[in-house]
């Protein structure tokens, strides 16, 4: 089948999908109903079948429009598409019309649909990392729900962006320093200076927090673990002198 073809066969399938997707539920229908998983299961079957960036655009932005309009239920099955597409997002040609369709929940009153924004937003971090309204919009996380979506989030994008790491690097200093701050965020925020290794003066200064953590002699056992393990990624990554690494048992 040649490329012409192949696109008319993908964009009937299209067609068929959000046909699917709008059928009206049956009385007493809520959240989502069958059509819809069908539907939105089948998202992940064209970008298999038909990856070409026609396809993957036109798709990724009705999947957008959707996510934008929806109840937290569709918000969350679309998010799994995102997830099982995530390597397909880079053929995205319209990035700049898919984040304005999907940004804009973050400042709704609703902390699921934010949490559920944001987990999507660092599925697309191969093509949006170095957006500074998403850089922004993952600062403004409060809830416990969200913050760990942001969390999530920042650490895909910091994987992408070194302009993100300098951003984020003060904020999670700053937690880390708090003890007011639960075990559990600190331990999974913390991991994310594995990824400071592109600029040898951000590496330093993970370097550093991480060795403050390890000096800390109120630090967790759980922490000096996982910080362990984060200071050494950290260093093979870095250009860094190694033998500044400590060993704490």
């Amino acid at each position: 089948m040649n490329d012409g073809n192949d696109l008319e066969v993908a964009y009937k399938v299209l067609l068929e999908l959000e046909t699917r997707f709008n059928q009206k539920p049956r009385p007493g229908n809520l959240g989502i109903h069958g059509p819809q998983i069908q539907a939105l299961t089948g998202y992940v079957h064209v970008f298999k079948q038909h990856p070409h960036p026609l396809i993957i655009n036109t798709a990724i932005l009705k999947l957008a429009d959707w996510f934008r309009s929806y109840n937290n239920t569709v918000k969350l099955y679309i998010l799994k598409v995102f997830k099982e597409a995530s390597h397909h997002l880079e053929k995205v040609m319209n990035v700049d019309e898919t984040v304005r369709r999907i940004l804009p929940i973050l400042g709704s009153n609703d902390p699921i649909a934010r949490s559920l924004t944001l987990r999507v937003l660092g599925c697309m971090s191969s093509i949006i990392a170095e957006k500074l309204d998403v850089q922004f919009g993952l600062e403004l996380a409060t809830y416990k729900i969200e913050l760990q979506a942001a969390i999530w989030a920042s650490d895909q994008i910091c994987e992408k962006s070194s302009r993100f790491a300098a951003v984020i690097f003060p904020k999670i200093d700053k937690k880390l320093r708090d003890s007011f701050i639960p075990l559990s965020i600190k331990l999974t925020i913390v991991k994310i200076f594995r990824h400071m290794h592109e600029d040898i003066g951000m590496t330093r200064e993970a370097q550093n927090t991480c060795l403050n953590l390890l000096n800390d002699p109120n630090a967790d056992s759980e922490l000096v673990i996982v910080t362990l393990r984060t200071l050494t990624l950290l260093i093979s990554k870095g250009v860094i002198d190694r033998k500044e690494q400590v060993r704490k048992k």
